[in-house]
């Protein structure tokens, strides 16, 4: 696995699991090869997915990998910047490991919003500059790497994959611009990640 599929594994899968009960039509953005989408379909074969990438690549292989296994899984190529679905078709917006990835991350997590019905629930977790190398080898010890090459994996995970990222501060500074609830963003506990976590609120009638 590589570090962003093991981060979204280990940091953030319970946190999803949590809030599929009473939700079935569901975004991944920034999917890669579909492995995320493909192990909630294992676990909830109701659910009606959607992921979406910018590579055609690995949208090719995630449909592939769906393919293979008999999944009903809508993969496509697209912008996060630019998603090509109407306002409030989704359930459950979520991605794992690819918020740094992009150019204009403000009009991103706008998109993720749009697209999110009423009452629908928001999750986003990925690097952060704020991570400490003791966190980077935390990180490393959870993924089971070689204990052998903690030290220098350690190391370079936080050079090239957390220091180049935003700030935890940033993120919230996106919520807010978007008028998302407070506490959306957090930290994530021993993890060199921020999260994402909220619900879109339902507009009150008068």
């Amino acid at each position: 696995m590589r570090p962003g599929t093991l981060l979204r594994y280990y940091a953030c899968k319970d946190q999803l699991e949590e809030i599929i009960r009473n939700n079935d039509v569901i975004l991944d953005v920034g999917c890669g090869g579909g492995q995320s989408a493909i192990r909630l379909k294992e676990h909830y074969p109701h659910l009606c997915l959607t992921g979406i990438d910018l590579s055609t690549y690995l949208i090719a292989r995630a449909r592939q990998r769906a393919q293979r296994k008999g999944y009903e899984i809508h993969f496509e190529v697209a912008d996060a910047e630019a998603l090509p679905f109407p306002d409030a078709s989704f359930d459950i917006v979520y991605s794992f490991g690819s918020a740094k990835h992009w150019p204009d991350p403000l009009r991103a997590f706008g998109e993720c919003w749009r697209v999110l019905k009423p009452g629908g629930e928001f999750l986003v977790a990925d690097a952060t500059s704020d991570a400490t190398l003791e966190q980077a080898e935390n990180f490393y010890a959870i993924a089971r790497f070689p204990r052998l090459l903690q030290k220098p994996v350690s190391a370079l995970l936080y050079k090239r994959m957390f220091c180049p990222s935003l700030s935890v501060e940033t993120y919230r500074q996106m919520a807010a611009k978007l008028q998302m609830p407070p506490a959306t963003v957090s930290h994530l506990p021993s993890m060199p990640a921020f999260l994402f976590r909220t619900q879109k609120p339902i507009p009150s009638r008068i």
